[in-house]
C-alpha cells in the first residue's frame, strides 16, 4: 500500500477514535457506491452523519479543509443518496468534515453541518 494511502487509513482510525470518544456509534466505514467513498458513516442519536477525513502532513500549503471542493462534496450526496437507498433512515442526516494535521502534532479539527 502506498505511503499516501497508510497516512489516509491513520487519519481515518484517528477520526474514529475522536467519534467514539464524543459518542457517536459507528456504522460503517469506506461505503463506496456510484463513484464515490464516504469514509465514515456514524450515528448520534437520531442524526445520521457522513463524514469526511482529510488528513495533511502539515499545513505549509494550506489546511484540509481547503481541499474539500464542489465536486467532492457532490460525489458525498450522490454516495449518501445510495446509503439511504440501501439503509433506509428515518432520523435526520447531515455531512461533516474532520480535518487532520500530522505535524508538528495531530490536530483535528471537526466541522459539523460542513456542506448541504
Amino acid at each position: 500500500m502506498s505511503e499516501k494511502l497508510d497516512k489516509g487509513k491513520e487519519g481515518e482510525e484517528y477520526a474514529v477514535k475522536y467519534l467514539i470518544d464524543k459518542g457517536f456509534a459507528i456504522k460503517d466505514r469506506n461505503f463506496n457506491s456510484l463513484n464515490s467513498e464516504i469514509d465514515i458513516i456514524c450515528t448520534k442519536g437520531d442524526m445520521l452523519v457522513f463524514v469526511e477525513v482529510r488528513l495533511k502532513v502539515n499545513a505549509d500549503y494550506g489546511f484540509p479543509e481547503d481541499t474539500m471542493g464542489k465536486g467532492k462534496q457532490n460525489a458525498i450526496k450522490r454516495g449518501a443518496e445510495a446509503y439511504l437507498h440501501k439503509f433506509p433512515w428515518h432520523g435526520e442526516a447531515r455531512f461533516d468534515f474532520i480535518s487532520i494535521i500530522e505535524k508538528p502534532k495531530f490536530e483535528l479539527l471537526h466541522f459539523e453541518d460542513a456542506f448541504f
